[in-house]
């Protein structure tokens, strides 16, 4: 298959970006220089409107999509049948998923102090806060963009705010943990994200999540096929020195990566470039086809090689909040 990652003619169209109004500050070193790492991205899952480019910025390695997705957009690609808001369909993908978010659980709840407080950015229905509150009498928060997904975690015994972090009424130092599992490739404003969950955290407070590894194989392979890209749901992408330096910027230390098994971002790659020429998302359910489960299961030895090797399509991360 032939990598769609722009090549050297391609990134001079980054001169196009300061013509078309898309110039932009670097959210995170301020500067203005960029370069096309993908061009002609869509929404291959769900269908939004919209083609865009992965720009990486030329002093950090930071990487957005322009344009940015208008709100109308953004609803049109969180529909209501968002995988992020269902279990899976398939019994392997779903024994799958519930078993690594058991284990998640338990980890986190052996973080907790009895009676600490958890809070879960982009819990969607509240299923990994539902395991966690198993395990001891935690105080169980989240935040959930669609409100729907947020009225069903409220079902399952969280307090949850729907809409935006800045929406949610939190006070500041007064949490333990904060989990952002694939919520900061998300967000408007990854720096400015950061900064407000280092505020909420208690002094020697734990944040814990996961996001796409942009410095993996299956990107270099697909390109703008890359099943972690998301278009437009993704408005940035990392790599590991590019995110320790945006958790360093906004006040975190003892920072980890790590890199675990993920065979979904390879998967979904193979079927993006399957249905490149595909312009409707008939046939898929949930933004996946009927052969996705049987590619994760096909990935598996390649993403086990992919962690050993520190190169997974994603990558998980922990910083700490200062204990003065």
């Amino acid at each position: 298959m032939t990598s769609a990652v722009a090549s050297p003619l391609s990134i001079a169209r980054a001169a196009l970006v300061e013509a078309s109004g898309q110039a932009r500050t670097c959210a995170l070193c301020k500067t203005n220089g960029v370069s096309v790492l993908a061009d002609q991205v869509r929404d291959y899952e769900y269908g939004a409107p919209g083609h865009y480019r992965w720009l990486r910025c030329d002093a950090c390695g930071l990487v957005r999509l322009a344009p940015s997705p208008s709100d109308e957009t953004l609803t049109l690609a969180y529909p209501a049948d968002y995988h992020g808001y269902h279990e899976p369909k398939s019994r392997l993908v779903g024994w799958y998923v519930n078993r690594r978010r058991r284990a998640r659980a338990r980890s986190l709840a052996r973080l907790l102090p009895p009676d600490g407080t958890i809070l879960d950015i982009g819990c969607g229905s509240g299923s990994l806060l539902q395991e966690v509150g198993k395990h001891g009498s935690f105080h169980l928060l989240g935040v959930e963009y669609q409100p729907e997904a947020a009225e069903v975690a409220r079902r399952r015994g969280v307090t949850v705010w729907a809409g935006d972090l800045d929406d949610a009424d939190i006070s500041e130092q007064t949490v333990d943990l904060i989990v952002m599992e694939h919520v900061l490739e998300h967000v408007s404003d990854p720096v400015v994200t950061l900064r407000l969950v280092h505020s909420f955290l208690k002094p020697g407070g734990l944040l814990l999540g996961e996001t796409p590894n942009l410095r993996c194989p299956d990107m270099k392979l697909f390109g703008r096929y890359w099943g972690g890209g998301h278009a437009p749901r993704h408005q940035w992408l990392f790599t590991p020195p590019v995110l320790e330096r945006a958790l360093t910027a906004t006040g975190f230390g003892d920072i980890s990566v790590t890199h675990p098994v993920y065979p979904a971002h390879m998967s979904l790659s193979i079927q993006n470039r399957l249905r490149q020429s595909r312009r409707s998302t008939k046939g898929l359910t949930r933004g996946r086809a009927w052969y996705y489960p049987l590619l994760c299961s096909a990935m598996m030895p390649v993403a086990a090689l992919a962690a050993v090797l520190r190169c997974s399509g994603a990558m998980r991360f922990s910083a700490r909040k200062s204990g003065q």
